[in-house]
């Protein structure tokens, strides 16, 4: 049944890019269009007369584009950070601990938003507010694993034979830490689909000229006129309920 619901997901978004353009035009002849009384919009129009299942095909599929990479980014750095701490001296290895604790009592949320602001709306700005926002609880994860493989004897062994640490990194350490990093990658895409929304629905959304508003955006703009049409406020809260679902479990 969670197969066929995710079949029907990704068949619904792949639909609606492929029959309806990107909804990023205003047309205020078919403003408010109820939904289920033409094929060319299907679930009708918003205030601005955008298609509705275009707003949700295009929205989920920003908010999937923009939140892989975004997680894949931070756990690419965090491994970095892990192997510079692995490499280096007890010193730099504090240093790097210490300011690891300390984003670990930050709110997530608030630091991203604070880098947000501070830099800029840009893309890439938000791709270095997720990762300083997050980089900490990989790390902690990636280290644990680093410390269990350290203590075990075929490490301790090729260590005694003259291996160098990037050697012992690569070889010993690198090969237990990735099922453990996809399991990461796959457990914390929810929390970045929920992140983008919730930067959407405070108007900072990306590529919008190209295709349309975010699902957060979404919500915000079509709460004020829920009564005339519903139907534009549960697109956008299913497209991120199915993000979720689709994408936070390891199947």
């Amino acid at each position: 049944m969670a197969f066929v619901l995710k079949l029907l997901f990704i068949l619904s978004i792949a639909l609606g890019l492929i029959f309806f353009k990107a909804p990023v035009n205003v047309n205020l002849l078919e403003s408010s269009l109820a939904g289920f009384q033409s094929w060319k919009h299907p679930l009708g129009c918003d205030r601005l007369g955008r298609d509705i299942y275009s707003l949700y095909a295009y929205g989920t599929f920003t908010t999937f584009l923009i939140s892989i990479p975004a997680r894949a980014i931070t756990l690419l750095v965090s491994v970095c950070i892990s192997f510079l701490s692995y490499a280096s001296n007890k010193y730099v290895n504090f240093i790097i601990d210490s300011f690891a604790s300390v984003f670990l009592s930050l709110p997530s949320f608030l630091v991203a938003i604070i880098v947000l602001y501070s830099l800029g709306s840009e893309l890439f700005v938000f791709y270095i507010a997720i990762v300083i926002s997050d980089w900490a609880f990989v790390y902690e994860a990636i280290q644990g694993k680093i410390r269990e493989v350290k203590e075990s004897g075929f490490l301790i062994a090729a260590k005694v034979m003259g291996g160098s640490k990037f050697y012992l990194f690569k070889i010993h350490i690198v090969p237990e830490i990735v099922s453990m990093l996809f399991i990461l990658f796959v457990t914390g895409i929810p929390g970045v689909i929920m992140t983008v929304a919730i930067f959407s629905y405070m108007g900072i959304d990306f590529g919008t000229e190209f295709l349309g508003p975010g699902l957060g955006e979404q919500i915000a703009f079509s709460k004020d006129y829920f009564l005339v049409s519903p139907i534009s406020l549960f697109t956008p809260i299913l497209g991120i309920l199915f993000l979720v679902l689709s994408l936070g479990k390891k199947n």
